[in-house]
């Protein structure tokens, strides 16, 4: 932070002197067009980093080279530059629990780092393989390119089920059945017969991927200390004794596996990601039809959690309730869990994209759900001026103010 401030200092007195430092050695040229580069040097460690209004009208962006200039709308005057303003806010890049967070999915329509620059996280969906593969090492690179943060929905039991034939529990034929098999009729088989040597084993394939790509090719970052986010297995209420009998539609063969059991298998695959990354944060996924949350959540080791996740896309920013089907508010998550939570919109049943929610780029709507314990939201489909648009949001946000701020 103390290289950003002397490069600041250095442009406010771009008239005056000239810089001598590392950091600068040049005046910046501040013009009307949408981006210029400056000549005002930054180093490659705040590659990403930013520096705007807070009425977001000019920006600058570390390219990991130069300080270059954004004007997001058209400026009244020369007086708006940012780096003269008395009234200004900083973004470091990378997911910050005592914040707000943007994150965005990762798509092969858009694997630029200029697309995702400025957001705080990139999430990946895997296990549809047996190991770690070049699509999540794409998004890696993209992460470490922009300091963003990598979010890993862990989806490993039910593409491990569509690898024999099941299909999600929402999908629906032309006629409106649902398709059989599914993972809410034989997905707590699966797990009986595949947990150990196919389940666990591709957690492990996943995590030591993601550990030997990054200890060969980026060996200044520290395995150890370095921080991803896993989203552990979406909806992986359905497979549970208590899902399986609240669900309507579907009975588990053989039966759900007993909640507790559920517990267990969790805590074996949290352990098996932190056998790589100790320092990884672990989400738990929230089934907003869960019926009794405080007694579902209450067969994990919250202690091993740092966050509740959404999955299927469909969160509603501008209500207390986190679907309009189901009665779960985001606030029962966190009285349940005390933990913050993870909203994740811009897509539906299967997967399919149903494009940017705007909704969550309202900022009442997430100054409202900040106060109910949300503390990010993924866009499975952002529009390609996300970032833009987050530069008139972040200056607007609540601060997050709760008991995990002084322990991340």
């Amino acid at each position: 932070m103390s290289r950003i401030l002397s490069a600041i200092f250095c442009l406010i007195l771009l008239t005056l002197t000239a810089c001598s430092s590392e950091e600068s050695t040049e005046p910046v040229s501040v013009g009307s067009s949408s981006s210029e580069a400056s000549s005002a040097a930054c180093l490659a460690e705040e590659n990403g980093q930013v520096f705007w209004a807070e009425d977001s009208t000019y920006y600058y962006v570390c390219d990991g080279t130069v300080w270059v200039f954004y004007s997001v709308s058209v400026a009244s005057s020369s007086s708006a530059d940012p780096l003269n303003s008395s009234s200004s806010y900083a973004h470091v890049p990378g997911f910050d629990p005592c914040r707000f967070n943007f994150g965005a999915g990762w798509q092969a329509a858009h694997e630029d780092s200029a697309f995702y620059a400025g957001l705080d996280y990139i999430s990946v969906w895997l296990g549809d393989n047996d190991y770690f593969n070049d699509f999540e090492r794409r998004m890696l690179d993209v992460a470490i390119s922009v300091n963003a943060t990598p979010m890993i929905y862990a989806y490993v039991i039910a593409e491990l089920g569509k690898d024999r034939g099941m299909v999600d529990c929402d999908i629906k034929d032309a006629s409106g059945a649902y398709v059989l098999p599914n993972h809410c009729t034989g997905g707590a088989n699966l797990i009986r017969q595949y947990f150990a040597d196919s389940i666990l084993y591709r957690y492990q394939q996943y995590a030591e991927g993601f550990s030997e790509y990054l200890t060969s090719y980026y060996p200044e970052i520290d395995i150890s200390t370095y921080k991803m986010i896993w989203l552990i297995e979406p909806d992986f209420y359905q497979y549970s004794v208590s899902g399986s009998e609240q669900d309507v539609n579907f009975d588990q063969e053989g039966g759900g596996i007993p909640d507790a059991e559920m517990g267990t298998y969790f805590s074996q695959i949290v352990s098996t990601i932190r056998t790589y990354f100790p320092a990884s944060k672990i989400a738990m996924d929230i089934s907003p039809w869960i019926k009794d949350p405080v007694a579902w959540y209450a067969n994990f080791d919250l202690s091993a959690v740092d966050y509740a996740s959404t999955s299927g896309g469909r969160t509603l920013a501008a209500s207390t309730k986190i679907r309009s089907a189901n009665t779960m508010t985001w606030a029962d998550v966190y009285a349940a869990t005390g933990k913050p939570i993870l909203a994740d919109a811009g897509y539906d049943a299967g997967g399919a994209g149903t494009g940017h929610n705007t909704a969550w780029d309202l900022v009442a709507n997430i100054n409202a759900r900040i106060a109910d314990g949300v503390i990010g939201v993924t866009q499975m489909d952002a529009a390609s001026d996300y970032a833009a648009r987050l530069d008139t949001i972040r200056p607007q946000l609540n601060a997050v103010t709760a008991p995990w701020c002084s322990s991340n």
